[in-house]
């Protein structure tokens, strides 16, 4: 499953000190529900094989991305990017290694989500998109930190393939923007997430080398 792609005008100065709103913020109401209704028709046709594909080639770019960057570009600086679809607005001053932070996160989370779910269980948090912000001083041992993640997230589905038939699950786990999410689909949004991010880190890069 892919999302929408999306063009957008590269020329802002990465060092500029727009207001962005708060996180938590969220996106326009119209993206949302587009994006709801994108998303959750592609899980009915995307396989929990396809989903870990995903993940995996998403996950090796984004480690390519924070490891070569070099004379280039420094994955610590922070770049001021156009809004992308899937990405609210206060995102958008990150860094490369402060996106991986963020996907450490999430993918955790998403993790003990599925985990839950494909047991019958519902996790005992709330999902808050404004949890998930990282530190804008993050260093580069996320790199690895990310990478570990990763593979944890991989070899625990792995697991749970082994002694499940599927991922689909009776009981659903609220998204803050999706709303109710089985195991299948929390596994699908895990790397279609990574896509939005790997996008992000491109936007990134070019404005990094630009400048």
């Amino acid at each position: 499953m892919s999302i929408p792609e999306q063009t957008d005008n590269l020329s802002m100065n990465h060092n500029s000190q727009e207001q962005l709103q708060a996180p938590g913020a969220g996106l326009p109401k119209l993206e949302t529900a587009a994006l709801s209704a994108f998303f959750k028709f592609g899980t009915l046709f995307m396989s929990d094989r396809s989903a870990i594909g995903l993940f995996k080639s998403e996950s090796y770019q984004l480690l390519q991305f924070a490891e070569i960057g070099g004379e280039s570009y420094d994955a610590r600086e922070k770049a001021l990017i156009p809004r992308l679809i899937g990405i609210e607005d206060s995102s958008r001053n990150w860094s490369v290694l402060m996106v991986l932070e963020h996907l450490c996160m999430t993918n955790r989370d998403m993790l003990i989500g599925v985990d839950s779910l494909v047991k019958g269980n519902i996790p005992d948090f709330t999902a808050k998109i404004q949890d998930y912000k990282p530190s804008r001083d993050v260093g580069f041992d996320v790199i690895e930190r990310y990478r570990q993640m990763c593979e944890d997230y991989l070899c625990s589905i792995e697991s749970l393939l082994r002694s499940h038939d599927n991922l689909r699950s009776s009981v659903r786990f609220e998204h803050p923007w999706f709303g109710p999410l089985d195991a299948h689909q929390w596994h699908c949004l895990a790397g279609v997430h990574q896509r939005v991010h790997r996008r992000q880190a491109q936007k990134i890069i070019t404005m990094l080398r630009q400048a």
